[in-house]
């Protein structure tokens, strides 16, 4: 007896002791079910080479709630170690919550619901799949990298297709340059059947393509995918402008895509896919698939559900082992007809976690959430690189030289092109919009002709050019919708409702509308396409007229004050230079003469000079008289351009008199000459203003501002109701604004506001083009722009509208084109022979000031600098006649000209006598001599 108890000892010691590991699997995914089976059996019968045993226990359940719960109790009530679920998140989730009541350890081997997440040790739950979160970050990233910031979403509508799909919507949203465009669910509770003969996702699709965008993110198990991709590509939405991005529940299955002989259609081809990475080209999976195959299985079978689950177990087998080196609670008794739960199943846990998020079992890498990037190719889907959490997109192309993915050129796109397609619409091809409008010139205007207010043709003006530009340019087909109170919309803040063309955006009637002034309040309620026009406030009123002036010194008005002023300091200055060059000149009377004697060596003329300089005198002094009538008589020609005379001379060519003392010198001629041509000019504008002044009409009305409106009696005001203008103003916080909307007139048309302006005493508030438009020819109008209330034209769109992208990048175009200018020009500022013309002969009167008359100083001053180096080039050029003369250098005679116009200036000019020195003088001549003749001087 003893014996046979050794060797049964002996026998489970050698065989080890059986874990039991339940396997759950949905009975109604037969072949993926059957294939995770028999992996598993075969990952089983490897795994049990060693002491530690495993039996696998199998369970199979249908989509509802209670028999997945019943499966879960039949496997805790076999005392599994552990359960394996190669459920979805959907059902994943409920096995969770009955495992760990009895704390027994379950391994989710595909669930990817970011909501499964373990909050706290006691969920006893190992994820072998990142979180749809990691997936939704490798597709943002995606789409970064190629700038499709534009994409809309196509999901099923259950936990898989809703939950996986929030992370990508929060990262778009935290973004500004993305936006998604449109979001579509659909019921997976559809009956596929007869998918060859009906069209189950035709509404979706068409709100799809109704987006304008051209790149789609789906997100729904392969069996919807196939028939949603063969209605796409009958909408036309898989062409080479197109982009599909699928997402893992789709890649790890791409079988259920494959038509009935197993073949893919050519139009899969350029889809872009994420899968989880699974070890897939490890040496671990190598041995796994290598081993498998040659015991009989199926290289299909080698899918990321089956090998998760394979991975499942050799991570339960892994931690077992180490658990069995010492002691523990290998035990579940657990039962789900009582509320009992295993010890040891914390401890088995822990191991299992702990060895997964180490990798001791060599995992490959699956630890680090990892995405493979696949492409469907001519073989299908194949592996073109990976994202990983710790550096994002990782290139796997075949050019190692390429640094960023999206320059790659193994990338296979929609339509078997290898370029990247831009993921905008930039054509409204098959599109018809209904377009919001109302009449009002040059804006729009209707052709009373033409009885269809809704046709193209009955149209014109500046707005539908726009249209038809724009038409012309996307391709789209279109219609008017006039609203029926013609107005561009108001809100009724009584009512809470809004009335006009932004009524029927609301009511989606229309698609677009013309020309909108961009405000607050209505961007709560609708979309703006990009703007393409500034304007401001402005007021127009009819004046009173007077051809008189009140003003007794009305002579002064043509110019401003500092104007007379410049004039009055320029005659002193050009007398002043006249003057100077008139001495200092070679050629001039006082110059020729000074010099003469200054170089002459007569001592009767050196006499003379020191007798002038002696007595300070004018050199008519300097003469000896036998009666004093000659020396009155005698006139002082040298000094005819003294200052005093010079500042005559100047000051009455103002006034266009002369006098008969000229300037002999080139220099003084030319100064003379400048000076006379700006007096012609400014003596013409002068006269011309002061015409104008007199002959114009001139308004008598007080209104320069807004403001003076409310402290007024003479005119009243007022705005068009429901405009953006009025909405502005009553909204202001300066409360000026608001009463001069409440105390104002409430205009129902641009009618009648012009109508009350040209019958008088009204001051009629509106756009500024829209005034300066509709009263030109109106010469009695007097429009004032206030500088303020400025805003914005753009096309309104309904909100989130798909045309406002492709809208706004031919605004875009035009803009740096200068269309938008040059069709604002043709509209607005176009002469019009039915318009007369408001001008006068004599020109305006507003007064002359110095930024106008600017240039004509500063040509005066460029004068003054010419004469200046032209009396340089005299004394150089009497220089060289000394030098021909004298037989000396030009040098040394410009020298010694030097030196006498220094002693001029000093002598001379400024009467610096004192300075001549005792004895003889630098000619020579005894000075004794002099002073006796000088004393003997009668004057």
């Amino acid at each position: 007896m003893a014996g046979l108890h050794y060797i049964l000892f002996f026998i489970l010691y050698s065989i080890g002791q059986p874990y039991k590991v339940g396997l759950l699997l949905n009975s109604e995914e037969q072949d993926g079910s059957n294939a995770i089976k028999s992996l598993a059996q075969y990952t089983i019968s490897k795994l049990n080479k060693s002491n530690t045993k495993l039996q696998l226990v199998e369970r199979y359940h249908d989509s509802t709630y209670l028999n997945v719960m019943n499966n879960v109790c039949e496997l805790i009530d076999e005392n599994v170690v552990a359960i394996i679920s190669g459920s979805d998140s959907t059902l994943t989730a409920i096995q969770v919550n009955m495992a760990n009541q009895f704390h027994v350890p379950l391994v989710a081997a595909v669930a990817t619901n970011p909501f499964l997440e373990p909050v706290s040790k006691e969920n006893f739950e190992l994820r072998l799949s990142p979180s749809d979160v990691f997936q939704s970050q490798a597709i943002f990233d995606l789409l970064k990298e190629y700038n499709w910031y534009q994409f809309s979403i196509l999901a099923s509508a259950d936990d898989y297709g809703i939950n996986s799909i929030v992370h990508l919507q929060y990262l778009a949203s935290q973004d500004d340059n993305f936006s998604i465009r449109d979001v579509q669910h659909f019921d997976v509770r559809k009956d596929l059947s007869d998918s060859e003969n009906s069209s189950f996702f035709e509404k979706e699709l068409q709100l799809i393509k109704d987006s304008i965008a051209k790149v789609i993110v789906l997100n729904c198990d392969g069996k919807f995918a196939k028939i949603i991709f063969r209605e796409a590509e009958r909408k036309g939405l898989m062409d080479e402008s197109f982009v599909w991005i699928t997402t893992d529940a789709i890649t790890s299955k791409p079988e259920t895509m494959a038509y009935d002989d197993l073949s893919y259609p050519s139009f899969y081809q350029g889809l872009i896919g994420t899968l989880p990475h699974y070890g897939k080209g490890s040496k671990q999976y190598k041995d796994l698939a290598d081993g498998y195959i040659m015991t009989g299985g199926k290289s299909s079978d080698l899918h990321m559900s089956s090998v998760k689950v394979s991975m499942g177990l050799e991570i339960v087998h892994f931690s077992l082992k180490e658990l069995d080196e010492g002691e523990w609670d290998n035990s579940p008794s657990v039962s789900c007809k009582t509320p009992s739960y295993w010890v040891g199943g914390e401890e088995l846990f822990s191991k299992m976690d702990e060895n997964f998020q180490n990798g001791a079992y060599d995992n490959s890498g699956v630890v680090i959430p990892t995405y493979d990037i696949l492409n469907f190719q001519e073989k299908g889907f194949e592996k073109i690189g990976k994202w990983e959490n710790s550096s994002g997109l990782v290139n796997l192309g075949k050019d190692e030289t390429i640094l960023r993915w999206v320059d790659r050129k193994d990338v296979l796109f929609s339509g078997n092109k290898y370029s990247p397609p831009s993921g905008i619409g930039n054509t409204l091809t098959g599109y018809h919009l209904r377009i919001g409008i109302v009449p009002e010139p040059p804006i729009a205007y209707f052709d009373e002709k033409c009885g269809n207010n809704s046709s193209p043709d009955c149209w014109y003006g500046w707005n539908p050019d726009i249209i038809k530009k724009l038409q012309e340019d996307l391709n789209f087909t279109y219609e008017y919708v006039q609203p029926a109170d013609n107005k561009y919309g108001g809100f009724n803040k009584v009512t809470k409702e809004w009335n006009g063309m932004i009524r029927d955006i609301l009511d989606r009637k229309t698609d677009l509308t013309i020309a909108l002034s961009i405000n607050t309040e209505r961007s709560k309620y609708i979309d703006y396409t990009a703007s393409f026009y500034e304007d401001q406030a402005a007021f127009i009123v009819h004046t009173k007229t007077s051809k008189s002036s009140s003003n007794m010194f009305f002579f002064l008005e043509p110019f401003e004050l500092s104007v007379w002023i410049s004039i009055i300091g320029l005659i002193l200055v050009i007398a002043l230079l006249t003057t100077f060059f008139s001495k200092f000149s070679p050629f001039g009377k006082y110059g020729r003469t000074i010099h003469a004697m200054q170089s002459c060596a007569c001592a009767e003329c050196v006499l003379r000079r020191e007798i002038k300089v002696a007595k300070k005198c004018r050199f008519v002094d300097t003469k000896t008289y036998s009666c004093l009538v000659e020396k009155v008589e005698e006139d002082d020609e040298m000094n005819e351009l003294s200052y005093y005379n010079s500042t005559w001379l100047i000051g009455t060519g103002f006034v266009l008199q002369g006098t008969d003392t000229l300037p002999t010198a080139p220099s003084g001629r030319f100064l003379l000459f400048m000076w006379w041509l700006f007096i012609m000019i400014l003596t013409s504008m002068y006269t011309a203003n002061l015409t104008a002044h007199l002959t114009l009409d001139r308004s008598t009305a007080t209104i320069t501002k807004l403001d003076d409106l409310l402290n007024q009696g003479d005119y009243k005001w007022g705005l068009i109701n429901d405009r953006n203008l009025q909405t502005m103003m009553s909204d202001h916080e300066d409360e000026t604004y608001n009463k001069i909307v409440s105390s104002g007139v409430g205009l129902e048309s641009l009618d009648e506001g012009i109508t009350r302006v040209k019958k008088g005493d009204f001051v009629f508030i509106d756009d500024s083009s829209v005034l300066t438009f509709n009263f030109r020819g109106d010469c009695q109008a007097a429009l004032t722009k206030t500088g303020k209330f400025n805003n914005q034209w753009a096309l309104g769109t309904q909100v989130n509208s798909p045309y406002s992208a492709v809208i706004n990048s031919m605004f875009l175009q035009y803009r740096e084109r200068g269309w938008f200018t040059t069709k604002f020009d043709e509209w607005y500022n176009s002469a019009d022979e039915n318009i007369q013309t408001c001008s006068s002969s004599v020109g305006s009167d507003a007064k002359f000031g110095i930024p106008i008359l600017g240039g004509l100083f500063l040509i005066l001053g460029v004068g003054a600098v010419i004469a200046f180096v032209t009396v340089f080039l005299e004394i150089l050029y009497v220089s060289h006649l000394d030098s021909i003369e004298k037989g000396q250098s030009i040098w040394q005679c410009l020298w010694k000209r030097i030196v006498y116009k220094y002693r001029e200036v000093t002598e001379e000019w400024f009467d610096r006598s004192h300075k001549r020195v005792e004895g003889h003088d630098s000619n020579g001549f005894d000075r004794n001599h002099k002073e006796e003749v000088i004393s003997n001087t009668s004057i």
